[in-house]
């Protein structure tokens, strides 16, 4: 996820109403005014097709630069 952080995904789902599929997530951060194409949908739209309770289990799913993975 070069040239975007984990935190940048988070603002754009910090309001998102869980639970939420890969789908609902994509189409609410686009509604939030990502493009399509950058690199914080681009990193949603690669997670595995699921149906997410938080923001944690978003988290565990989207590729993250090693400086930012989970201990």
């Amino acid at each position: 996820m070069s040239g975007e952080s984990f935190t940048d995904i988070q603002g754009l789902l910090d309001d998102l109403d869980f639970p939420a599929d890969k789908d609902q997530i994509v189409e609410h951060a686009t509604g939030r005014g990502a493009d399509r194409d950058s690199p914080a949908v681009k990193a949603l739209r690669a997670m595995p097709v699921a149906t997410y309770r938080n923001m944690s289990e978003i988290r565990s799913s989207v590729d993250l630069p090693p400086d930012e993975t989970p201990d």
